[in-house]
């Protein structure tokens, strides 16, 4: 499985495009703006996108969404919890992007647990909320898409409509320390980590 990393919209998002380098079926996992880098992107890799997985609703995640889903023509993917946030810029929390962002309604939910496969691709939700009441996570073997639930070192924020602080800590205890050390987390934004790293260097941890 190939992942590439892209950083894109003004509060420098990771948006990740993760395909098979035999079958080239993927997925655009937050396209949070650029939405012409992206679709650039999904070009030269020559993906076959089979949809868009978005680990919650927030502007900087969504950005590009309806760019990205025109082009491919691909459904979009979420959990229902963050689901009213698309349609409305005042719960996606537009203001920090500078613009009102709104976009048409995903055309699948996910559910914790769920396994899906989305051509040559399979993957497990985690649902973990506290940054969102709907973020999710989405694992890909050791691959685990985290958006904004935990970062290198730190956790998301919770001081957000609709954030918890005690619900995203028992998300992490219950969902990401549950896994492998080795397995590697690729949050939102900044660098990616490991489960092992997190558990021993993370101060919101200890």
């Amino acid at each position: 499985m190939n992942i590439i990393a892209l950083q894109v919209g003004s509060l420098a998002t990771n948006c990740y495009l993760v395909y098979d380098e035999e079958t080239k079926d993927g997925v655009v996992i937050d396209p949070g703006g650029d939405g012409d880098y992206i679709t650039k992107e999904i070009a030269a890799h020559k993906m076959n996108v089979k949809a868009v997985l978005l680990t919650h609703g927030h502007a900087d995640h969504i950005m590009a969404l309806e760019k990205v889903r025109a082009q491919a023509n691909v459904p979009v993917l979420m959990h229902k919890a963050d689901a009213p946030m698309l349609a409305n810029a005042n719960k996606n929390l537009s203001f920090f992007v500078g613009e009102a962002i709104t976009c048409d309604a995903a055309e699948r939910f996910v559910a914790d647990e769920e396994e899906i496969a989305l051509g040559s691709l399979s993957f497990r939700v985690l649902h973990t909320p506290g940054h969102t009441p709907g973020g999710c996570c989405y694992q890909f073997g050791l691959d685990v898409f985290c958006g904004d639930t935990i970062f290198s070192e730190s956790i998301g924020r919770t001081d957000l409509p609709g954030g918890s602080y005690q619900q995203l800590l028992e998300s992490i205890q219950g969902k990401i320390l549950r896994l492998p050390d080795d397995a590697s987390l690729y949050p939102g934004h900044g660098p990616k980590t490991t489960v092992g790293w997190e558990r021993r260097m993370n101060p919101f941890l200890a």
